[in-house]
């Protein structure tokens, strides 16, 4: 088995038993949990000390799954994401309106009930919702009101010391892209929260 694959399957397994993993995305270094697994997503806002009323981006690794999670989803938004990710754009999340009931409301954005959502291309994230068959939690691996960390060695001792697994891939990578572009949904049309 190759580095590549030994460290997705420790991570799954990390994943399974509800504990929280430190990953590479296609941002920058992650806190993720399984996204159905509510107490361990409470966790993580606990590490971040991050208010609970702030929503946080759940990665999927194919339209398939995003389907599952969001009630129709107009066909100009899946040619946007496609577009971005086969050009490998800067990495795109969307915030839909209509997210199906399987999603717990705890994970929804408390002011309009909407659920923010990235398609990520990057072969490791990828490959950890496909072999967990589920989608995963992303946020940045930095305190609440801190800045985002641009690599692995600027990530806090006090994120550090309160995650079950930290990857052991990409370490000495320095971040291309801070954060994700954020687009929304709303009758139809897309509003632009953050390029």
């Amino acid at each position: 088995m190759s580095f590549f694959y030994d460290e997705i399957e420790k991570s799954v397994k990390i994943l399974k038993k509800g504990k929280i993993l430190l990953y590479p995305t296609d941002t920058v270094w992650g806190l993720g949990c399984d996204a159905f697994n509510i107490k361990s997503v409470k966790k993580i806002y606990e590490i971040k000390n991050r208010c609970f009323s702030k929503p946080m981006i759940l990665l999927v690794e194919k339209i398939d799954r995003l389907s599952k999670l969001v009630e129709n989803i107009p066909d100009f938004i899946k040619k946007i994401i496609l577009h971005k990710n086969q050009n490998k754009r800067k990495p795109l999340t969307i915030v839909y309106n209509n997210p199906k009931k399987i999603i717990s409301k705890f994970l929804l954005n408390k002011k309009d009930n909407t659920l923010a959502i990235r398609l990520t291309v990057d072969p490791f994230c990828s490959a950890l919702i496909r072999c967990l068959n589920k989608p995963i939690i992303s946020t940045s691996a930095n305190l609440s009101g801190d800045s985002t960390p641009k690599s692995f060695e600027e990530i806090s001792h006090s994120i550090l010391e309160n995650i079950d697994y930290a990857v052991n891939f990409r370490r000495e990578e320095t971040s291309i892209s801070r954060n994700s572009s954020i687009l929304k949904i709303v009758s139809n049309k897309v509003k632009i929260l953050r390029m």
